[in-house]
């Protein structure tokens, strides 16, 4: 890692890390998340059956759902040593109705993700927020994977800062012995 950054969290299949002077920003590495219901009763816990985990389907669904602000539209490109990805930035819709006063932005809070060891958790975004999301498909030891790699800030400009500080680390990606791209 460059100089100043540091891991809040380090799991199988998750990797999170803060970059030195933006406290509301952070860099994330995710493998297999679910889609969760965005808002309402049930949001961030009721996984939603009907969108499977591969990039074209997470993509597809994050584009269609009405709680997100698609900032800019899927683009192809590529993580670290050839990793194939489709790109978009995701941020909260003007007419997101979380409908719960926990999260600090209500109603323009929107949930996203969670994955399987998460107990229960999920990934959100609220108010002027945006994720820069890259999804691919990776294979690892005969299985296949979706790779997510996220770059989270409070706003637009902020995540223009985090992708700037973020580029040697996602420049770095490689997979391990035996893994390849999708």
């Amino acid at each position: 890692m460059p100089a100043g950054w540091s891991s809040t969290e380090s799991t199988p299949g998750t990797l999170s890390l803060l970059p030195p002077g933006q406290p509301n920003s952070h860099l994330a590495f995710w493998l297999d998340l679910s889609a969760v219901k965005s808002s309402g009763p049930g949001h961030g816990t009721t996984i939603l059956t009907n969108v499977v985990g591969t990039p074209s389907a997470l993509t597809a669904w994050l584009t269609h759902d009405r709680d997100f602000l698609i900032v800019s539209k899927p683009a192809s490109a590529t993580v670290g040593q050839d990793i194939k990805t489709t790109s978009l930035v995701v941020g909260v819709s003007r007419s997101a109705n979380y409908g719960d006063p926990g999260c600090p932005a209500n109603p323009r809070c929107a949930d996203l993700f969670t994955g399987s060891n998460w107990g229960g958790n999920s990934y959100g975004i609220g108010g002027d927020e945006e994720v820069r999301l890259y999804l691919g498909t990776i294979h690892i030891s005969g299985g296949m994977h979706t790779f997510v790699v996220a770059l989270d800030a409070s706003d637009h400009a902020g995540l223009l800062r985090l992708e700037e500080a973020a580029k040697p680390i996602i420049g770095s990606v490689r997979l391990p012995p035996g893994a390849a791209d999708g």
